[in-house]
């Protein structure tokens, strides 16, 4: 009988060693980003036959209440992808998880990795997330254009984006043929050029509150009006990108991503290039906004060091080569620095914007400073509202978020 006994406690000390620790991966869905997901499992999966990795996709319009739902019901993921600019929101709810020191540390992030990528993902200086769907504002031109209108470069300020864009935009009566720079009012965009102004957006009383300076204004007037006075674009002309591909129209902000998804789609004699958002002529500031989603260890995660070994995997120098084919940017200075990569002059230029990118202002899954497009941009375009009185509007709407998310 103690013999038996004793076969027993070896058979289940040893099914106990063995056991594999399952680490549940929830992610929205893209077909890119959930094959190279699935590929990078299932490279894990081998080097590490002890993790089991289960990726679930899920349609970014139903992620967030997904994501909450299940974590409220105990059943939510191991790990999952949410915006950096949650980050703060998630570890108040306490669902999420700082990362163990034993597989990263803060230090190693920094070292590693770009500041504007992390720096909204290391709080009190300890790590809660890892950087991902890296994203900056760039400039997107094309060269057959500028070449029939007399202009060898990109423009390299705000003057020159104002004059270049009038120059390039064309008229039959009252009806657009020619866009000279394709502007809807996406709030990244908007925000680059307040920061380029000088906007800090910081109260110093109340860090879950913005402030309205001037600086925002001036930025919100520049854009407006290269609208409502320039002429440089019309709606009814189509949508930006949608016009852009189809050759008749010069310029367009955009992330990096849109290097790809441009060619989609286009006419064959498209041929663009991609260039730095021009600098303020005042101040010589030359920013550009970043935003990007992260990866996080739940708090209800049992073995987070086998999450947050896959979260590094995931991030890894072969991980991040590989989302480059998606539009997805580097975090890690490596990379961006790669001499194989950088040969795609066009890529290039968006890699060196990490160099002088700054992250988004904007805090909290709802995005809150999509304010300064639904009830700014917009109300200027479709209204002829003032651009102060939009801005202070604004700027309202977005502390009543604040308020409500973070109080």
């Amino acid at each position: 009988m103690k013999r038996y006994a004793l076969l027993i406690l070896v058979v289940m000390l040893v099914s106990v060693f063995f056991a594999k620790t399952t680490v549940v991966h929830w992610m929205h869905h893209s077909p890119a980003r959930a094959e190279i997901v699935g590929n990078l499992a299932d490279e894990f999966m081998k080097a590490n036959p002890d993790i089991e990795i289960v990726v679930q996709t899920i349609p970014e319009g139903e992620y967030k209440t997904k994501l909450l739902a299940a974590v409220a019901a105990g059943s939510g993921p191991d790990v999952a992808q949410v915006p950096a600019r949650s980050m703060t929101e998630l570890l108040d709810y306490g669902i999420i998880s700082e990362f163990p020191s034993k597989v990263v540390t803060t230090q190693y992030m920094k070292d590693y990795f770009m500041p504007a990528t992390i720096e909204s993902l290391i709080i009190n200086n300890k790590l809660y997330g890892i950087p991902t769907d890296v994203q900056t504002i760039m400039l997107f031109y094309n060269t057959n254009l500028f070449k029939a209108a007399g202009i060898k470069e990109p423009p390299k300020d705000w003057n020159e984006l104002r004059e270049d864009a009038i120059k390039l935009a064309k008229w039959d009566g009252d009806k657009m043929i020619q866009a000279g720079l394709g502007i809807e009012g996406y709030h990244p965009v908007i925000e680059t050029f307040m920061v380029m102004n000088g906007a800090t957006f910081t109260d110093p009383k109340n860090s879950n509150r913005i402030v309205v300076e001037d600086a925002q204004v001036q930025a919100m007037k520049f854009l407006t009006d290269l609208v409502t006075k320039d002429k440089v674009y019309t709606r009814k002309f189509g949508a930006r990108y949608t016009m852009f591909r189809q050759n008749v129209q010069a310029m367009v902000f955009g992330h990096g991503a849109m290097l790809g998804s441009l060619q989609v789609g286009a006419v064959p004699e498209l041929e663009f290039k991609v260039a730095p958002v021009p600098k303020n002529p005042v101040t010589g500031e030359q920013k550009t906004v970043l935003t990007s989603w992260a990866l996080v260890i739940m708090d209800s995660c049992r073995n987070k060091e086998a999450a947050a070994k896959w979260l590094m995997y995931v991030s890894s120098e072969n991980a991040q080569k590989q989302w480059i084919k998606t539009g997805e940017l580097p975090s890690l200075k490596s990379v961006i620095n790669d001499k194989e990569i950088r040969k795609d002059e066009r890529l290039a230029v968006i890699l060196d914007s990490l160099n002088y990118a700054v992250p988004t202002k904007s805090k909290g899954w709802a995005d809150p400073f999509s304010k300064f497009r639904d009830i700014g941009f917009n109300e200027v375009i479709n209204k002829g509202a003032d651009p102060k009185k939009v801005v202070e509007n604004a700027v309202l709407e977005i502390n009543k978020y604040l308020a409500e998310t973070f109080n």
